[in-house]
């Protein structure tokens, strides 16, 4: 069908509905790039909930549509979004075209990481950097920890050989100083976060949007290092999606992972639904023959689904579930249970969580009310021990036999976020935002064999509120703060030392931010917050590890005081189109200045089985670097992405690790640093796609990790420690793909690769049951083959 008949089809088809209902605006069209029609292509005015996709001839028909100016979007996956006014009018024919253009970087889309509130990535007043479910895709990347690495400032690292606890870091500062949401909620609890980033699937992201700096306390004001925003999938069209990864650690442990998604979406729009699952088995790796693992055994399963409907033009409720079942265990003897092995470090998770929403706008479409509540439950079941035996039948258990059936723990953690929000359009310039939270977490932490139990209760009530002002063409203006009221109530054990903290702590967080156009193309961003960590507020302290065959804990010190901040954001971006090239080019500098920051000092013998170190607050910390970002799409066959980091972290008084108690005249013996440890000055990523053809897809990445100070526990009865600095690491990937159509929507595809080509992986590695457990750095996986298969119906 040629165009003048497409146009002739789509006029007598409009004007036969309009002499039918008179009293009815529709609008029809068509899509094309390159002359050539689209379908699939979402087309609709988002102010009104109303949707439409093209069909296979490009065309599309909306009705019910008021009489007035409107907003029109056109989205598709691979294309710039357009946005675009119009000026219904009951007595005339609304029949539009639009051309659609290529946009392999995705810089058109929308994200709500920035303002609490969707606007285009280009448009956000804050830098926003996306992580896509494309690069989850073509880094093979299974979880949400192995993706997050591919984002300027983002690093995972692997904390633990025995039970494989990573955490993230934004601009070299530790997991606790990063807020991580689940669909803008703040529901990922402190005993969540310790091995929750394994425990997502990539199957549940549609994307990962990232804010680096304070410049995000909308959500909170403990995101001082950033904020991850993990947003799930969305049900835009009906289709379903399954793979199979098979994949081979060092070439011989098998790691096999099955991944599925799908969404179904009613006709009219008005509702839908969209699930995914996941389940992972993997066995465990030992990296020097000694018996002792370095990558754990692992079982996953995932399951959960995310719906909306929306009652009329103007409201939307949407809701969501998840639960995650998974087991992992580190260590050695897999064969026995874990208080009869050598060294064994076993969790079992369970993790449910619960989201509803309601969204309605006010008739004129200015106001918008939004009322949301989150929840996630978290039971945990743990063992941390050394030192056990099969012991023989009739035999009296002995003292290190009690310890070793005693090791094991319990958790329970619930975590909730419900709250208001109002947006106010106050001129097409000016907007509001505000709004009131509660922020509740409940853990409880036993573990009797080492008289350990921890029992707190934390509740935050917020109020925000932010205006943005766009002054001009060029310039726009964010400014805005959030008062908490923290309440701690907590009870520390461990041995004989006893802790109780109740309070209330007031907090007042300021953010300001400013977007100016430089050129066309050109655009600099500056931004300014505070931020906090109230005192008791478990984080990475709910993991233990196993250090010279005793537990290592850290305890409070009694005169723990807050922990404030201020972040100073300064980018500089460049976005332009030459030719058949789309290029984006970001330089952006951070200054994080930590006031009594928390620190853990002075690790020392409790007990013959437990270690201990004092969290404390320290002098003060600087923390100041770049972040830099180069991208480049080349038509449709070449596509380029790179960052990178290079920072310095230091404290304004050497931090004291460890110190020996003096012997009559001789000298106390410590170890110090003035270094953030385990914070590499230079790291970096990059990521190259090829399309030689359309069926077949070649993909490289590479993950750059450069030299850092770690501690090492060298001898275990003392347990003195001394600052190792590590070398340098790249991590090399590659991955080809091959798709065959099998019908008009749907495809198989079959994918194979290599993972850490050339074995770039940590080779002093401590031996043995009196193993220092945290002395793991550089890449978390070995040389790694993996195939697979994945099939896309629609």
């Amino acid at each position: 069908m040629n165009v003048g008949s497409r146009i002739c089809t789509i006029l007598i088809f409009t004007l036969a509905l309009s002499a039918g209902i008179s009293a009815q605006v529709s609008l029809t069209g068509y899509v094309t790039e390159s002359g050539r029609p689209l379908d699939g292509v979402l087309v609709g005015i988002p102010s009104l909930g109303i949707k439409a996709l093209t069909a296979t001839d490009g065309t599309f028909s909306l009705y019910n549509l008021p009489t007035g100016e409107v907003l029109i979007s056109v989205s598709y996956l691979g294309y710039k979004r357009i946005l675009k006014p119009l000026i219904l009018d009951s007595t005339s024919l609304q029949t539009i075209h639009f051309e659609l253009q290529p946009d392999l970087l995705q810089l058109s889309q929308v994200v709500v990481s920035a303002t609490r509130s969707d606007v285009p990535l280009a448009e956000a007043p804050v830098i926003v950097s996306t992580i896509s479910s494309r690069t989850f895709e073509t880094t093979q990347s299974l979880s949400l920890s192995e993706g997050l690495s591919f984002a300027p400032g983002l690093r995972v690292e692997n904390n633990c050989s025995n039970c494989g606890f990573s955490q993230l870091r934004i601009n070299g500062m530790e997991g606790a100083y990063t807020q991580i949401l689940i669909n803008s909620r703040p529901v990922f609890s402190a005993l969540a976060g310790v091995y929750g980033l394994d425990m997502i699937p990539a199957s549940m992201v549609d994307r990962v949007e990232v804010v680096r700096g304070g410049g995000s306390v909308l959500y909170g004001g403990n995101a001082i290092a950033g904020t991850v925003n993990i947003i799930t999938r969305d049900p835009i069209e009906s289709a379903l999606e399954v793979s199979l990864n098979q994949a081979f650690t060092d070439i011989q442990e098998p790691d096999r992972t099955l991944l599925a998604s799908g969404s179904l979406v009613g006709s009219d729009f008005k509702k839908g639904i969209s699930f995914y699952g996941a389940h992972r088995d993997r066995n465990a790796w030992d990296a020097n023959g000694d018996g002792f693992s370095e990558i754990t055994m692992l079982n996953n399963y995932t399951l959960g689904f995310d719906a909306y409907y929306n009652p009329s033009q103007r409201s939307k409720v949407k809701a969501g579930a998840y639960g995650i079942r998974e087991f992992r265990r580190g260590g050695s003897d897999f064969e026995l249970e874990p208080h009869e092995s050598r060294l064994a470090e076993q969790l079992e998770h369970q993790l449910l969580g619960f989201n509803a929403s309601y969204e309605i706008y006010s008739p004129d479409y200015r106001h918008k009310y939004a009322f949301y509540i989150s929840s996630q439950f978290t039971e945990r079941q743990s063992y941390y021990g050394s030192g056990g035996r099969v012991i023989p039948p009739g035999e009296t258990p002995t003292a290190d036999d009690l310890v070793a059936l005693n090791a094991y723990g319990e958790s329970d953690d619930a975590a909730l976020a419900a709250g208001v929000q109002y947006a106010f359009e106050i001129s097409g310039n000016t907007s509001l935002t505000a709004g009131s939270e509660l922020l509740y977490n409940n853990v409880s932490d036993v573990m009797p064999g080492y008289g350990r139990s921890i029992e707190q209760r934390v509740s935050t009530l917020g109020n925000y509120a932010q205006l943005e002002w766009k002054t001009s063409e060029k310039l726009t203006l964010v400014g805005g703060a959030r008062f908490d009221m923290v309440y701690v109530n907590g009870q520390y054990n461990l041995g004989a030392d006893e802790l109780h903290e109740a309070g209330t702590l007031p907090v007042f967080v300021p953010r300001v931010a400013a977007m100016y156009q430089l050129a066309k193309g050109w655009q600099a961003r500056v931004s300014f917050a505070q931020g906090y960590r109230a005192p008791q507020a478990f984080d990475e302290d709910l993991h233990v590890e196993t250090v010279g065959g005793a537990a290592r804990f850290v305890r409070l010190s009694p005169n723990l005081v807050s922990e404030r901040s201020n972040n100073f954001v300064g980018s500089v971006n460049y976005q332009k189109d030459v030719g058949r090239v789309q290029l984006s080019i970001l330089a952006e500098a951070f200054y994080t200045r930590l006031n009594n920051p928390f620190v853990l000092e002075d690790m020392n013998q409790l007990t013959e089985n437990i270690l201990v170190m004092e969290k404390r607050n320290g002098s003060g910390a600087v923390v100041k670097g770049i972040n830099f970002e180069a991208n480049a799409a080349i038509s449709r066959k070449w596509l380029l992405q790179s960052g990178g980091t290079m920072l310095s972290g230091k404290y304004d008084e050497p931090l004291l690790i460890w110190t020996a108690e003096s012997e009559g005249e001789e000298p106390s013996k410590t170890t110090s640093t003035k270094y953030l440890l385990r914070t590499p000055n230079v790291y970096g990523f990059a990521t190259v796609q090829w399309n030689p053809i359309k069926a077949l897809t070649a993909s490289y990445s590479a993950v750059y990790a450069g030299r850092m100070y770690t501690p090492h526990v060298v001898n275990s009865e003392t347990a003195f420690v001394e600052i190792v600095r590590t070398p340098r690491f790249l991590e090399n990937n590659l991955r080809f793909a091959w798709t065959q159509k099998l019908k008009t929507k749907s495809a198989i595809e079959f994918f194979a690769g290599m993972q850490n080509i050339f074995n770039s992986f940590q080779d002093d590695i401590d031996t043995g049951p009196a193993r220092d457990g945290s002395f793991i750095y550089g890449p978390a996986r070995p040389r790694t083959l993996f195939f697979g298969v994945k099939v896309r119906v629609k």
